[in-house]
């Protein structure tokens, strides 16, 4: 268990920030990895499907696995080089179907999206976002495309874009703003462009005065759009958590914030709009914090996507001390992984190492009733009671207690002095709904 001094408060959690090594260091480019690996299921959704064979030659920024049905995106390679085998590899979410490509290191590039630049018409930029295989960089992964395409009768009024980076170690976002801001601002305006916006928000963490600066030199004198500096509070950065947050608007249960007029979008997609629409170029890389207390020179990488981890780990001069556990994601939300040939995908803002005596596994004791989990959950949902049900097999309990709606955040867990494994039993209560949907 990872150990955190935590404040209670009703929604949230003040968590230790461990952001120190990592907030001063300037983006760098990552090593150019030999062999790529392309998981098909990197976002949410339908995994991709293959469009390439073994032995074929392909160029950067080439279509290499195309999207199934409305939810998926494209997949694009990020190098140059040779289709060394379509097999299963690891990945973050187990072994699954992977493209593996031989990099040749020549970055050959494929043709643009396009070269039409001030010509493009609305459907042109919407269609751009699709074909780029954009997805929600904040880690969730949910295709930018489907955010962007509201039903038939429904409209939206307010663009939220999140900055507020609230995972305790991971300083990608807080590095891209700064460096990046021009570029994120751009984005902004396509997004802008998309839809009668009525106000536009760009949520912040009051903690990172430099990334609002940054931001604000490049919003110039734009009266559209607004930043709004948020109590530094874990998980100040969930989507639901910022629109009740900015505008006081709740999303339903099992709802999106499309049912609520709203657009989120984290500040690395912005960025990747920006990329797609005005210099015609899929998503194939993003910046990822690489950090924690083992590792010996922490960094924030522009990596491209499909690098093992083990590279980036390599560039960070290795471990310094044993490690207990590594996360794709951060000490809160992150998944364990084992293997550094993991790759790093479209939703990889921080890999974090913890040291081996922070990862300690405490013996469970029974519930004492404390409501803790019920207080620090920013959905108001019973942690204990879907954890509950998903123990004694009742599903449909767990369903109706809103177990889709978790967002996972962890605070449960962290807080939890019984060491009940309440996230890991929601996250498998929510696998179990979703594969019975799936199958009926």
């Amino acid at each position: 268990m990872f150990n955190m001094k935590l404040k209670y408060k009703r929604q949230g959690a003040y968590t230790e920030e461990r952001k120190s090594r990592t907030e001063k260091k300037a983006i760098i480019e990552a090593p150019l990895s030999e062999t790529m690996i392309y998981p098909m299921n990197m976002h949410i959704g339908k995994p991709a499907e293959p469009i390439v064979e073994v032995g074929d030659a392909v160029k950067m920024g080439q279509l290499i696995a195309q999207k199934q049905g409305f939810v998926s995106a494209n997949i694009y390679s990020s190098v140059s080089g040779t289709v060394e085998a379509i097999e299963e590899r690891p990945s973050m979410h187990g072994p699954h179907l992977a493209i593996v490509i031989k990099n040749d290191f020549k970055d050959t590039s494929a043709s643009p999206l396009h070269t039409k630049n001030d010509a493009l018409t609305l459907q042109d930029k919407l269609s751009l976002i699709e074909q780029a295989g954009i997805v929600g960089m904040g880690g969730a992964t949910f295709p930018t495309h489907v955010k962007l395409s509201p039903p038939k009768g429904k409209f939206i009024d307010t663009l939220i874009i999140n900055g507020a980076e609230c995972e305790t170690y991971s300083t990608a976002d807080h590095r891209l703003m700064i460096e990046s801001a021009d570029e994120i601002i751009a984005g902004v305006k396509e997004l802008l462009s998309l839809f009668p916006i009525k106000q536009t928000f760009i949520a912040i963490e009051s903690n990172v005065h430099d990334s609002v600066f940054a931001l604000k030199q490049a919003i110039g004198d734009d009266k559209r759009i607004q930043i709004k500096e948020l109590e530094t509070i874990y998980p100040q950065g969930a989507e639901k958590r910022l629109i009740k947050t900015l505008v006081n608007r709740e999303v339903p249960s099992g709802g999106l914030p499309l049912d609520v007029h709203t657009i989120v979008a984290n500040v690395s997609t912005v960025r990747a709009v920006y990329l797609a629409i005005q210099k015609g170029l899929p998503l194939m890389d993003r910046v990822t914090t690489v950090t924690g207390e083992p590792i010996k020179d922490p960094q924030n990488f522009r990596v491209r996507i499909g690098t093992p981890i083990q590279v980036l780990i390599d560039a960070c001069g290795g471990f310094v001390e044993k490690t207990g556990k590594m996360l794709h994601g951060g000490p809160m939300m992150g998944k364990p992984i084992t293997s550094g040939q993991v790759p790093i995908t479209k939703g990889t803002s921080v890999i974090s190492f913890l040291p081996k005596e922070e990862v300690k596994v405490d013996e469970r004791t029974p519930c004492i009733k404390c409501a803790e989990c019920l207080n620090v959950c920013p959905v108001n949902l019973q942690p204990i009671l879907i954890s509950n049900a998903y123990e004694q097999g009742d599903i449909d309990e767990a369903e109706r207690l809103g177990a889709m709606d978790c967002i996972d955040c962890g605070n449960c867990s962290y807080i939890c002095p019984a060491n009940i494994p309440l996230l890991d039993n929601i996250r498998q209560a929510k696998t179990e709904i979703k594969a019975r949907k799936e199958k009926s």
